[in-house]
């Protein structure tokens, strides 16, 4: 008999074999799907950070920095730029502009020749701005469109950029991007734009860990199904080896049978991801969301990947086969597990003590070269010791547990776990997974939130009110408050009020336009002096001043609090030729751009493990408590059989699901933070730190709970199903 036809004798039997099959494809579907989804994120992030950076000019081929742009006229391959931000209702807009020859052979990515002076290109998302509202408020800001920015030079669809020509002469050296400074601040000569795939190797390596964090999960969800109903494929290899079958010509037989259906899950699993690249890519991760090209798989990938578990998934079902000893009578009874060795808790510890020295060394000022290579590699030490340790620490524990159990249930349940303590926390692995990975994801998170924004009050600066910080000459001061009064003259304006500076800190105003402002003027004084921390959202600290000199250097523009007043006013000053040395922007919006760092931006992916790994650990308890009811269903049907009532079965279950996991449930927590702050103080030597996440992580560990409790709980009516006496068979 060949040996496909030994494999189709082993596969026909009935609706339950069937059943089984469609459960393990199924499970590989989801695997290979969420693989081919994570790998795409993956090269989507590195693609669509390679397209935005482009505006760091810095990293530009051939990169000068110019301090006299009106000298440094532009050459045919080179081009004058400069990147700034400016903002509209709330919202952030990166603003390249770009001094050019007419014969210039310099591509601007997206754009390819750079636009004439006077002239833009937009981004669809901008453009689409720019036309819902009227020009005073955008479009006026930028000049005449002379087209849309293509994909290669945008992040996503969301992306707010505008390029836009001018001449050498209006570039200035002294105006600058964003508080934050991730803006490029200067004026730059470059012969060829160039981003960069991550902004720095801190962000790669995180990026590396989250998907590690977030891959741990899926694969064991694709080791537990592939092992679902292995008693009875037990059963029916004894019988083979009953008829005459040699060892080997069993394990061939549970290889084919197991690769045949991976590659079907595998196959399905590709289609899937396939089919859910429109939805993944409306995800919004950092910037917005994905073009769905981002992340669509190469061929090859998809090939390689299928290939990958198709080969694994087939070798291990061989190798177990092999060594599993089944003879003519192999299955007649339950055989107990090899006691797991103390040896496995080793990966877990020198993890640890990997990332906690890596850490501490980076804190001493005197990181270790190759720390992040360090750190990742200890992230998968400790990742991999949870799930080595587990058994270990599950046996201890129902060793112990078993001396004062006293109930059937637990007796039952203790027994079970101390003879079998793999597959028992096999069943919980995928939970356990997931409790540490949420504990990392929030806790790297609070390096973010712990950034927040300054409190607000009566007596701040009103967010309707416009600040301009201005870069003027001495010789340009009477041109300056002509202008200013023009832009005083403005629909919606209430007033326009210039300030000086302090020589020590702070700016100066003449008493009665502070008085304009609400500000409170001490008795007697011409002029006072308010602190600059007034002007992003600080308490109004003012004092008596003498008066100040003649160069203007602040620009307060109050509007009548609508959001179209406010744009028209930033308009307005940015068309009034004043020179500004950060762009004209509300409290708020300078306050949001000191927060607007990388890891604000990435910190979406944090939510998005949590939900992954949350929603896999549920499916992967589900699946693999069914399994185990399924195979031990003969000897819960005899104990059914002498009399055990149902509830009792529920409750062994119930106990063999929650003592691996209160086992190691504080250790995953614990272990999670302890990552997240080696990874965090470790790739920035302490300048940042984590901190205690907030409820939203312990809502995330109640949704897993009861997850699970839910899953352990859909079981049941498997149990019942399976142990009724008219269903228990005897051979």
């Amino acid at each position: 008999m060949s040996l496909f036809s030994l494999a189709r004798l082993v596969t026909a039997g009935g609706r339950g074999a069937r059943s089984r099959l469609a459960g393990m494809a199924g499970g590989v579907a989801v695997g290979v799907m969420l693989l081919l989804l994570l790998w795409g994120a993956s090269d989507g992030l590195a693609s669509r950070t390679e397209r935005s950076t482009w505006t760091t000019l810095s990293s530009g081929v051939s990169a000068r920095e110019v301090g006299d742009p009106a000298a440094a006229a532009p050459g045919d391959d080179t081009v004058l730029a400069q990147t700034v931000s400016d903002y509209f209702m709330g919202r952030t807009i990166t603003r390249v502009d770009v001094a050019a020859s007419p014969a210039s052979t310099v591509a601007v990515p997206g754009v390819g020749r750079a636009p004439r002076a006077g002239t833009y290109y937009a981004s669809p998302a901008l453009a689409a701005l720019i036309d819902a509202h009227p020009a005073d408020e955008l479009g006026a800001r930028y000049g005449t469109r002379a087209g849309i920015i293509g994909d290669a030079g945008l992040a996503g669809p969301d992306s707010l950029v505008v390029v836009a020509g001018t001449a050498a002469g209006d570039l200035d050296p002294s105006r600058g991007g964003s508080v934050s400074g991730d803006s490029q601040f200067g004026v730059w000569s470059i012969a060829g734009f160039r981003g960069a795939a991550y902004p720095s190797v801190a962000y790669r390596t995180v990026a590396i860990i989250g998907a590690i964090a977030i891959l741990l999960p899926v694969l064991i969800l694709v080791g537990i199904v592939t092992r679902l109903g292995a008693a009875q494929r037990a059963e029916r290899f004894a019988a083979l080896r009953l008829i005459g079958a040699t060892p080997r010509r069993v394990a061939d037989i549970a290889a084919v049978e197991t690769g045949v259906t991976s590659l079907a899950g595998a196959l399905a699993g590709a289609v899937l991801a396939w089919l859910l690249i429109p939805v993944a890519a409306r995800i919004e991760v950092g910037d917005g969301r994905f073009f769905r090209t981002d992340l669509t798989v190469a061929p090859f990938t998809v090939v390689a990947v299928v290939a990958g578990v198709v080969a694994v998934s087939t070798a291990v079902a061989w190798w177990r086969t092999a060594h599993a000893g089944i003879g003519p009578l192999g299955v007649s009874r339950e055989r107990s597990e090899r006691r797991p060795a103390a040896l496995a808790v080793a990966p877990l510890v020198a993890g640890a003590a990997l990332m906690l020295g890596v850490t501490l060394k980076s804190l001493l000022d005197s990181p270790i070269h190759g720390t992040a290579v360090l750190l990742v590699l200890g992230f998968l030490l400790v990742s991999l010791g949870l799930v080595t340790s587990g058994p270990v620490l599950t046996f201890w524990v129902a060793h112990l547990a078993a001396r004062g159990v006293r109930g059937t249930a637990g007796v039952i349940a203790m027994n079970r776990i101390r003879r079998h303590p793999r597959a028992t926390f096999r069943a919980v692995s995928g939970l356990v997974a997931a409790v540490f990975m949420v504990s990392v994801f929030a806790a790297a998170v609070t390096t973010v939130t712990g950034e927040s924004a300054r409190a607000d009050g009566a007596d701040r600066l009103p967010t309707s009110t416009v600040v301009a910080r201005l870069g003027i000459r001495p010789t340009e001061a009477d041109a300056a408050m002509t202008r200013a009064s023009r832009v005083a003259r403005t629909p919606g304006v209430t007033v326009a009020v210039i300030g000086y500076s302090h020589p020590e800190e702070g700016y100066v105003f003449a008493a009665s336009d502070a008085a304009w402002l609400g500000l409170p003027v001490p008795a007697g004084a011409g002029h006072v002096r308010v602190a600059s921390d007034y002007f992003e959202g600080g308490p109004p600290i003012v004092s008596a001043a003498a008066p100040p000199g003649t160069t203007p250097a602040i620009l307060l523009v109050a509007t009548d609090g609508t959001a179209s007043s406010t744009e028209r006013a930033r308009t307005a000053v940015l068309r009034s030729g004043l020179r500004t040395v950060l762009p004209p922007a509300t409290r708020t919006e300078l306050a949001a751009s000191a927060l607007e760092t990388t890891a604000n931006r990435y910190a979406g992916l944090a939510g998005l493990g949590i939900l992954v790994a949350t929603v896999i650990s549920a499916v992967s308890l589900a699946v693999s408590t069914t399994a185990a009811v399924l195979d031990r269903k003969r000897m819960l049907g005899l104990l059914r059989l002498m009399g055990m009532p149902v509830s009792t079965v529920r409750r062994v279950i119930l106990a063999e699901a929650a003592l691996p996991l209160a086992t190691v449930f504080a250790l995953c927590v614990g272990l999670g933070f302890l990552v997240a702050w080696c990874v965090v103080a470790g790739l920035t030597q302490g300048r940042r730190t984590v901190g205690w996440p907030d409820r939203s992580y312990f809502l995330a560990l109640a949704v897993s709970l009861l997850l699970a409790a839910a899953a352990v709980a859909g079981t049941f009516r498997t149990a019942r199903k399976n142990t009724e006496i008219s269903t228990t068979r005897f051979e």
